[in-house]
């Protein structure tokens, strides 16, 4: 069975597939910061192509615009750090790198074969999908602990690489 899509989501799907392997393969960090940043945007022009333009811009401004922002700062603040561990040898076996990636793509597999059971939905959208009094009750009603939960721990990891970071005087 073949996915009915236009041709700009393959594009994007494109994209955000190569650019999220950038991040992870890259060995330097603004390098790889940079392909985060194209897999962000990738991804917005995903939710804008499923009509959710405020998801969308959402994620351009908190998560483009905030969060890789507080990454090239950490990355900053640790460079002394990440020059040290260039020092060292690493001490991983390959057999463990071969073994991952042979479950990783045996997930893949399976992971396609639960795809390939999916029926497209093909009934419009509701009403007010994707505007902002429909996020706002889905994330302050619906999935409001979740939601403050991850709050929390994006509060909590600010402090922690504050307090890692701080020098003696």
């Amino acid at each position: 069975m073949m996915f009915d899509a236009d041709p700009i989501h393959w594009i994007f799907g494109s994209i955000l597939i190569l650019s999220s392997l950038g991040v992870i393969l890259l060995r330097k960090p603004v390098h790889a910061s940079l392909s985060f940043l194209m897999t962000l945007l990738a991804l917005s022009g995903i939710y804008s192509e499923l009509s959710a333009h405020f998801i969308a811009v959402m994620q351009i401004l908190v998560y483009a615009g905030a969060i890789l922002v507080i990454f090239i700062f950490v990355m900053v603040l640790f460079q002394d750090a990440h020059a040290q561990l260039g020092k060292f040898k690493p001490l991983s076996n390959h057999y463990f790198l071969w073994g991952t990636g042979f479950l990783f793509l045996l997930a893949l597999f399976i992971w396609g074969i639960f795809l390939r059971g999916i029926i497209p939905q093909k009934e419009g959208l509701p009403e007010n999908y994707g505007t902002v009094q429909s996020l706002g009750h889905v994330l302050y009603i619906d999935f409001f602990f979740p939601f403050e939960a991850v709050i929390l721990l994006f509060l909590v990891a600010i402090v922690g690489s504050l307090y890692i970071a701080k020098k003696e005087i």
